[in-house]
């Protein structure tokens, strides 16, 4: 056989039979054929470096894997097992063959751009993390709105009276920052996409912003609660005066491909019903 794979990691963070049991499955399998496995739940430290990283669930589980495995430049392959799986590359129906592909070498990597996001407080500490979606700021759980003031490369853009703002990458393009009425980008290129919730103006639309831009976003309000959240997984609460500023993250997240790959516009079509006509034909009317 022709091997060209040594050591994997099995990463999951449901913690439900169904998914626990297909990750079994998977370590059987990938042990059968002499790899060295490891089976990961939830983020942690890794102490070894796996070459490849199976990921078992749905889209917030491979934020998860993004996030823990990104730094250290190793390419995950998404194994869907949730209720849109728009990042996976495989059904879990498909996994012993897309196993054995990656195992043979029979794959592409291919980069995606990661957000880096900074917090200033107002003590001068700060905080700095990434997400490959999105960065939010939210006005938390009172339904009263916030004004954040924006920058881009330090040239004032507006001050939006909104529920929060949105930035994110050409692959959370298609996330919260769709539904909050952004554009959708193609996930392979490097751009930023800021839009506003629910903002309380006529002029505030989306935004896209340069790679190479750096957004600078300051609360104006005094608003108990107001957050910033990173591809909804990781919060820091702020308050009036601090700083948020969010750029290109220094690393990318890897994603493997197996043959055939998922053409994007179609993933479109079959996860969010792109351009499908709900209406009856002429003749039923």
């Amino acid at each position: 056989m022709d091997k060209v794979l040594s050591t994997a990691h099995i990463f999951i963070k449901k913690k439900n039979q169904k998914v626990r049991d297909k990750a079994r499955e998977l370590d059987n399998f990938l042990q059968s054929r002499g790899i060295n496995t490891l089976i990961v739940e939830g983020e942690t430290h890794i102490e070894e470096k796996p070459e490849v990283v199976f990921v078992l669930g749905g889209d917030g589980t491979f934020l998860s894997a993004s996030w823990l495995y990104s730094p250290l430049e190793i390419p995950l392959l998404g194994i869907d097992m949730g209720g849109l799986g728009f990042l996976a590359e495989v059904s879990v129906e498909n996994m012993f063959q897309a196993a054995e592909e990656v195992i043979k070498g029979k794959f592409e990597v291919e980069e995606r751009m990661m957000a880096q996001c900074r917090i200033v407080y107002g003590d001068g500490s700060s905080n700095t993390d990434f997400a490959l979606n999105d960065v939010v700021i939210y006005r938390g759980p009172f339904a009263q709105m916030i004004r954040l003031s924006t920058y881009i490369d330090g040239e004032f853009l507006a001050s939006f009276p909104a529920d929060g703002l949105i930035v994110a990458t050409p692959t959370g393009s298609s996330a919260y920052s769709l539904s909050a009425g952004g554009p959708i980008l193609h996930p392979i290129l490097e751009l930023l996409v800021v839009t506003p919730i629910c903002a309380h103006t006529l002029y505030a639309r989306s935004i896209v912003v340069a790679p190479s831009s750096t957004i600078e976003i300051v609360l104006e309000s005094e608003k108990e609660g107001t957050m910033v959240t990173l591809d909804g997984q990781r919060g820091y609460s702020i308050q009036k005066g601090e700083h948020v500023t969010v750029n290109k993250s220094p690393f990318s997240v890897r994603l493997i491909h197996v043959e055939p790959k998922r053409p994007f516009y179609s993933l479109l079509r079959s996860k969010l019903s792109w351009g499908m006509d709900i209406r009856k034909p002429v003749e039923e009317c």
